[in-house]
């Protein structure tokens, strides 16, 4: 396994568990009317996507790296 692909791994499960926590923590304190672990369950993913997402277009891209916002 390249390091490159152990990173990707490591950050996408670092970044889904800091959106779960944050969105099992912070959905109680507002109010919303949902299931907290489904709602958490949805933001760790989408948050792990975008480290997937990154790694698939440097892949893609190379190692050209834009600045877009």
């Amino acid at each position: 396994m390249s390091e490159e692909l152990k990173d990707m791994l490591e950050r996408t499960g670092w970044t889904f568990i800091e959106a779960f926590i944050g969105a099992l923590t912070v959905a109680p304190l507002v109010g919303v009317d949902a299931e907290v672990v489904q709602l958490a369950a949805l933001a760790g993913g989408g948050a792990a996507l975008t480290v997937i997402k990154t790694y698939a277009k440097k892949q893609i891209g190379g190692n050209s790296q834009s600045v877009s916002k």
